[in-house]
């Protein structure tokens, strides 16, 4: 599958036009005192194309510049967040799908690397009711990983500015990542956050687990991991897509 991008001409939008386009979504928030505000937005920057080219398909698709601010309320309390209400997201990805269909670009992926945007879901299913169309599709590629890959891990899936998290940075901008990787191991399960701030539920660090214990190699493997699981799962649903073109 060809991926064009916002980096080029208007006009290079000739046709055959590309008939799917994908929007990943990043955000701007707390990753404790370690990792940068933009992580969620520089891992998406970074991966969502390597997805894409491991999905063969004819045809192109439209890669989106990355959405660098998202729903982010749990993260609320700290320097530097920037969050979004819920339902501006809803406005966002509706008016970007409506937007992207006026152009002849049908179906729209909305991919989402932040955990916080749970709008996200019914937002898909609203608009593909509404329109009688596949207009949406969700693909998270966290939810994509293999469990194996988690293994080399001391405590399992640590995302937020944990073991996880900060072995991907290291892997993909070390430079970006700062020396005061402090373990902190309080009790943490992400459904609290529905209830509770991040701040709250971490005493104030803000996050849950052990980024000394992260290595450039373990970044190295889990992303391999997750692009090859998502480019395998975003395969799959376009192929459903394609199959089933009505809600």
């Amino acid at each position: 599958m060809r991926v064009m991008t916002a980096r080029e001409s208007a006009f290079a939008f000739t046709p055959p036009k590309p008939k799917l386009a994908v929007l990943p979504i990043g955000a701007t928030e707390q990753h404790s005192r370690h990792l940068p505000l933009l992580t969620d937005t520089l891992i998406a920057e970074a991966l969502t194309p390597r997805i894409l080219d491991k999905v063969d398909r004819p045809g192109a698709a439209y890669l989106l510049p990355t959405l660098p601010m998202s729903s982010s309320e749990e993260n609320s309390g700290f320097g530097g967040t920037v969050s979004f209400t819920p339902m501006t997201i809803r406005g966002i990805v509706r008016d970007a799908s409506a937007s992207l269909y006026r152009a002849g670009i049908r179906r729209l992926v909305v991919m989402p690397w932040h955990g916080g945007n749970f709008i996200l879901k019914p937002v898909v299913r609203e608009l593909n009711y509404e329109t009688g169309e596949t207009r949406l599709l969700y693909l998270d590629p966290f939810e994509h990983v293999p469990e194996k890959a988690c293994a080399g891990f001391a405590n399992g899936f640590e995302i937020h500015a944990g073991e996880i998290e900060t072995s991907m940075m290291l892997a993909l901008e070390p430079d970006c990542v700062g020396e005061q990787r402090r373990d902190n191991p309080v009790p943490f399960n992400p459904a609290w956050q529905d209830m509770h701030s991040m701040k709250t539920l971490s005493g104030g660090e803000g996050h849950a687990g052990h980024p000394s214990l992260a290595t450039a190699e373990k970044g190295k493997a889990f992303i391999e991991a997750l692009v090859n699981g998502a480019a395998a799962a975003l395969s799959e649903l376009l192929e459903l897509a394609d199959r089933h073109q009505g809600y």
